[in-house]
């Protein structure tokens, strides 16, 4: 079933929770890469670092988190409607309740922090 605001990722029932294969959030950064929404993909890559860290994938966490950084730090910033994030969850994930550069820095420091020193 696909659930309105989910980008197209299929719900799955997890006790209330939404929690997609990997797979499915990989293929929907991969379709919004594509597609040229970098706002889409960078809230996709944001999701699959958190979803890999949980998982103990240090590294493919790193790498989604330089994407999400990458991918953020062209996103425009000038209004609160530029920053506000539309979904409150992806992947079953809760996300910021602002998506900018500077949220995504904090919240994935530790990933950013030992990418950078490897």
């Amino acid at each position: 079933m696909i659930v309105p605001g989910t980008l197209g990722v299929p719900r799955h029932p997890d006790h209330g929770r939404s929690r997609p294969p990997i797979s499915d959030l990989t293929q929907g950064f991969a379709e919004e890469l594509y597609y040229g929404d970098d706002r889409a993909a960078a809230e996709y890559a944001y999701v699959l670092a958190v979803r890999f860290q949980e998982l103990g994938a240090t590294n493919d966490a790193r790498r989604y988190a330089r994407e999400c950084l990458r991918l953020a730090e062209v996103l425009p910033t000038r209004s609160l409607d530029d920053v506000a994030s539309a979904r409150m969850m992806i992947g079953g994930i809760p996300m910021p309740e602002r998506f900018h550069h500077g949220v995504v820095r904090s919240r994935l420091a530790d990933l950013l922090a030992r990418s950078d020193a490897a």
